[in-house]
């Protein structure tokens, strides 16, 4: 029973793998902007963080399953399984981590666009850069030269 956690828990792990690639990536196409290429990283994540939910309820499935790395520390000290569970532990915190970055660039991202919309359209009785009013009674552009 052992040997199929440790398998279970190991294929979490490459999932696991994958996903921080994937939000690496993300990174960048956020940076520098490749709107299609992040919705291509977004639909990969989806496909993979699907994987790793069916890896987590096959394993929670079986007998004894379910423990949490505390338990394993107990029930299992110095085994496959427990080095199994500490390193899914680590990825996940290193995912957490590159998502809260990345949820920081997008926040930034947004601000920016936002701040941009407003600056170009005007707030309220402000007019901005492009109040979409032209020039009374005239052309919008002097063609005289």
């Amino acid at each position: 029973m052992e040997e199929v956690q440790v398998d279970i828990l190991s294929r979490q792990c490459n999932t696991l793998i994958s996903l921080c690639r994937v939000a690496r990536e993300k990174q960048r196409a956020i940076l520098s902007g490749a709107i299609d290429d992040l919705l291509e990283l977004v639909a990969q994540e989806e496909r993979l963080a699907e994987t790793l939910e069916k890896n987590e309820e096959e394993r929670a499935s079986l007998p004894g399953g379910a423990l949490t790395l505390q338990e394993m520390e107990q029930r299992f000290p110095g085994s496959k399984l427990l080095e199994e569970g500490r390193k899914m532990a680590q990825l996940c915190i290193e995912l957490q981590e590159i998502n809260t970055a990345n949820e920081q660039l997008l926040a930034s991202a947004l601000a920016y666009v936002d701040f941009s919309l407003r600056a170009l359209m005007g707030e309220g009785d402000q007019k901005g850069t492009y109040s979409g009013q032209g020039p009374r009674g005239g052309a919008w552009l002097d063609t005289r030269a």
